[in-house]
């Protein structure tokens, strides 16, 4: 059984280098495995994309070469992380691939995402944009040097996601039943909307963990984090969305 990972927009680190560890020593026998788009991380020499689509393709053609068709596979993203993993999934699916679980953190439902047609504002407004909705850690782009190597990825990555809808059309592909699904937002990140609509994706029930942060309340909450994550992917058995903190 495979974990693939998919980080939010502007990662350039291995963001779940510390979940990789914690699954290690509860779950030995998982093969985690986790993703960078063009443009970031060991990437960053490449040019990042502005496409949803491309950037599923991208990874798709990669994952191909190593990836044993009979191998169960999980799914997890975070952020936009969570369209691309929606979409890859479908890929993964149609092509053949057993994907059993998906997790989706901090993100609206694919289906509804704000189509945005317009060019993405200078770079001050951009970041003052995605601090509002706590989209960056403060101080993440102080400097002009980080603002010179990272920002064109967040850029791109940004206009992938609001331009999403505009090529889907706000369509819905619902997975089958036997797929278990989970969701983990936070309950004050304003970046997040119609967050009952991943019920949509379903006839399973799906369960929520909620917490009391924003966007990125993995680190907020990480050990709490963690054991969710841990005991949806080890057994599947979480608690229906009742509202508040998940248990």
């Amino acid at each position: 059984m495979k974990l693939i990972l998919l980080p939010y927009a502007g990662a350039h680190v291995n963001v779940f280098a510390e979940l990789q560890k914690q699954l290690h020593a509860s779950c030995p026998e998982l093969a985690v495995q986790s993703l960078e788009y063009p443009g970031h991380g060991r990437r960053f020499s490449e040019k990042p994309s502005s496409s949803i689509r491309d950037i599923t393709a991208d990874l798709f053609s990669l994952l191909k070469k190593s990836l044993d068709p009979q191998e169960e596979l999980i799914l997890l993203g975070y952020s936009m992380g969570s369209l691309i993993a929606y979409e890859l999934a479908h890929a993964l699916l149609e092509s053949g691939y057993p994907v059993i679980k998906l997790l989706f953190m901090a993100a609206t439902p694919p289906h509804r995402i704000e189509a945005v047609d317009e060019e993405e504002p200078d770079d001050d407004t951009l970041l003052e944009r995605c601090r509002i909705y706590g989209l960056i850690k403060e101080g993440q782009f102080a400097s002009q040097q980080m603002r010179q190597l990272f920002l064109p990825a967040l850029r791109s990555d940004i206009t992938a996601v609001n331009r999403y809808n505009l090529d889907n059309q706000y369509r819905c592909r619902r997975f089958d039943p036997a797929i278990q699904i989970a969701v983990f937002q936070g309950l004050e990140d304003h970046s997040v909307t119609a967050m009952q609509d991943w019920s949509d994706l379903s006839e399973r029930e799906i369960p929520y963990h909620t917490y009391p942060g924003g966007h990125f309340f993995y680190y907020e909450f990480q050990q709490q984090v963690y054991h969710h994550i841990i005991g949806f992917i080890t057994s599947g058995q979480t608690s229906p969305f009742k509202g508040g903190s998940g248990q």
